[in-house]
Order: structure tokens, then sequence, then C-alpha cells
């Protein structure tokens, strides 16, 4: 039996495809960890070192639908290891740089690259697994993001106190090329969606335009609403990840080391665990009944909002901690749904595309975030900044739970119509969506 026909080797794709994901956040969490350093060493106001995170995300941000776009449209296989292989050497460039300028540009370039990844992996994927799994399996790899958030957080601080931060790009460059070279050996594209491909050719039905697409995703008003998510999820995301390791730092005293372990510890050790929970009960819950998967994500919001909110009024490093914790572990629950849920409402050739535009609201978000936080660091600290982008999440609410009842259930039933692949019981799902 050949390894792309076996019923495990759809876990295998989770797990080569978790360990890019890992690789990809550790690469673009690292420079988090070294602020202080690059400030020190570079001379560099809180405004440019914002802008490292900031010029990332709007390159990721506006790339990410075009690099959905080419893993609905050329072999996934391919659109990954590609990506990898640029991103891993734009991070060993990231070493040698020795200005803020050559820094922002190296960000550029990088979110530029990583913006093809994702779409493209959780794509893969869906496709690979059936309704029964799907949440799990992409939770399984979503939970990559913390992981490598986290080993970004401690190994930066870590390099930056005992070696050179910049040694520490050196070695997760040459890392993310060996990691190549095993996808490379084991990486296949799904033999089902190649012969879709090789008919469409043979048939010489042209591929659906990139802007068509799009509309396409847009006017299906559930995945309208699972876009604005992204926006109101990154909005905090990004610059509390951002951010909190130096308020930590300069405002508790803790060592860049155990600001960055910190962070793992309480932030994306309980985002890892919130995920696979996430992943889990939303597969259960979908089993019974179609809205479950969107309806984790409420409940995961309906608890998020309040601990984004209360950020800014830690009185202490030990408080402000079980309050990340509280955060990640209800945060884990939302993204590991989203593309799930595209999967129901978008047709598989739209999956990828569909994920790029949901990366593109959410790092749009997040980039605004990091920069506003370093622009108001000096008159509002960290704490009140974070604090006040809890308002998007609270509208995130009810944005959701009007489309659980409204969208979903006349998005779902016009996918049956249109004869797309379900993912749930035709007949079943249409009676409870009644």
């Amino acid at each position: 039996m050949r390894l792309t026909t076996g019923g495990y080797y759809k876990w295998i794709v989770v797990a080569l495809l978790w360990l890019v994901t890992c690789l990809n956040y550790t690469d673009r969490m690292t420079i988090f960890s070294v602020f202080p350093l690059i400030k020190k060493e570079m001379g560099v106001s809180d405004i440019v070192l914002a802008l490292f995170g900031s010029t990332f995300l709007w390159a990721y941000g506006a790339c990410s639908p075009l690099g959905g776009y080419l893993g609905d449209r050329f072999s996934r296989k391919r659109v990954i290891i590609w990506s990898l292989l640029i991103f891993s050497l734009i991070t060993f460039a990231t070493g040698l740089a020795h200005s803020g300028r050559q820094l922002i540009t190296l960000r550029l370039f990088l979110g530029l690259s990583e913006a093809i990844f994702l779409p493209t992996a959780l794509a893969h994927i869906a496709s690979f697994h059936s309704a029964s799994t799907r949440s799990l399996a992409n939770a399984i790899c979503l939970t990559g993001l913390p992981v490598g958030a986290g080993i970004g957080g401690f190994y930066g601080g870590y390099m930056g106190d005992h070696y050179s931060w910049r040694t520490g790009f050196y070695i997760l460059g040459v890392v993310g090329i060996l990691v190549a070279l095993i996808l490379l050996a084991f990486l296949r594209d799904n033999p089902a969606t190649t012969a879709e491909r090789r008919a469409q050719g043979a048939e010489e039905i042209p591929p659906e335009r990139f802007d068509r697409k799009v509309v396409a995703i847009l006017k299906t008003p559930t995945a309208a609403c699972v876009v604005f998510l992204a926006f109101a999820l990154s909005l905090t995301s990004w610059p509390t990840a951002a951010w909190v390791p130096t308020y930590l730092y300069e405002r508790f005293g803790m060592s860049l080391t155990k600001s960055g372990l910190t962070m793992a510890l309480f932030t994306y050790t309980p985002a890892f665990v919130g995920s696979v929970l996430g992943g889990l009960w939303a597969d259960r819950w979908a089993k019974r009944d179609p809205r479950g998967r969107m309806s984790v994500q409420i409940v995961g919001l309906t608890f998020m909002a309040p601990t984004m909110l209360a950020m800014g009024f830690m009185s202490s490093g030990r408080t402000l901690v079980g309050n990340l914790l509280a955060y990640s572990t209800t945060r884990g629950l939302l993204e590991v749904n989203s593309m799930p849920i595209f999967s129901t409402v978008v047709a598989p050739s739209r999956w990828s595309t569909a994920y790029g535009l949901y990366n593109l609201a959410g790092t749009l978000a997040g980039s605004l975030g990091v920069l506003f936080v370093g622009a108001m660091k000096a008159s509002w600290g960290v704490g009140y900044a974070l604090s006040s982008m809890s308002v998007l999440l609270f509208i995130g609410i009810g944005v959701m739970t009007f489309a659980l009842f409204r969208f979903l259930p006349q998005d779902f039933r016009r996918q049956q119509e249109e004869g797309l692949p379900a993912t749930f019981s035709a007949e079943k799902t249409l009676t409870r969506l009644k």
C-alpha cells in the first residue's frame, strides 16, 4: 500500500505541517524577546521596535489572500516547501542586520514568505480529513502556533542573555532548511485533489480567477463573519505577544529569560491545551449539531473578552500571569474552528483563499494593535493600551451569535444545493437547521 493511500497518512500530514507551523512562529516571534537588546545596540525608538512587528504583519496580511490562491491553484506540497525555504533564509539573514532599517526590510520579506504557508497548510490538512476529524486535525496543527511562539519567546531571551541574539537567528535559519529536506522526502499532495486538477485541465476548464474567488467568499455571510472574527482576535493577541515580555521586563523587573519563560508557560502552553480541547469539543458537538464549531468559538469569546479588558488593571506580575492563563486558554478555542467552518460553507477550491482572507484581516488588525501600543506606551502604559482593545471582542460576541442563528443555516443549505462536498450528513443536518 502506498504511503498516501494509508489511513494513517492524514495524521503524518498533520505532524509534518505542525513542525513547519511551529518553526514558522518561532522565527517570527523570537525577535520580540530581544527588543531591549536591539534597542540598546542599534539605538532605535519604541516606535521602530513596534514597526518590526507591524511591518511583518502588513506584508503578511497583504499577501495572505494571494498565498492562499497559490495553494488553491498549484501543488500545495511545492508551495509549502518553497515558503519554508525562503522564510528560513530570511531568518538566517536577520542575524546579519546592523540597523533598524535593515531589520524592518527583513521583517517585510519574512511576512511575504510566511504568508504563503498557513492558508495552504490548513487547506492541505482539510483535504485529507473528513468532518469527523477536521477540527481536531486543524487544532493539532495550530498548536504549533503557541508552541512556536513559546519557544521563540524563551529561546530569544535565553540566547540574548547567555550567547548572542544574532546566533539565535542563524541557528533557526539552518533548522528550517533541514526541515524542508524532511518535507521534500515525506510530504505528498492529496491524490484526489491532483486527479481533480488534471481532469479540469483535460476538459480545458479555466481556473477561477483570484478576484472572483475573493468576491464569492466575502458574499458568503458566514465566511465574512469568520473573517471579522480574525480581525477582532488579532487586534488583541498580536499586541499581547509583542509587548507583554517588555511589560514584564520593565514594570515587574523580570529578566529577559524569565519573561520569555513566563510567556511560554502561562500564555502559549494554555493556548496549546485550549486548542486541542477546542478541536475535540467542536468535533463532538458538530456531530450532534452543525452549529457546534461556531458555538465553541462564541464560548471562547465570552470568556476571552473580560480577561483582555482586565489586562491593564493587574497590580502585580503574579496577577497578570493568572489573567494571561485564563485569556490564553479561551483564546485556544477559537482559531482551530475557523478553517472547518470555511469548509462547511465554502467550495473546496476556495479553502486556501478563504483562510488567506482570514489571515489578511487578522494581520491587519494585529499590525495596528502592535503599533498602537508602541505609540501609547509612554502615556497610557502597555496594560491600559491592551485593555482598550477588548471592545472589539465584545462586539465579536454579538456578530458571531447573529451568524450562528441567521447566516450559518442558509449558507450550509446553499452549499448542499450546489452539490458541494458535504461536511455533515445532509439529511440529518438540514433537519437540525430547520
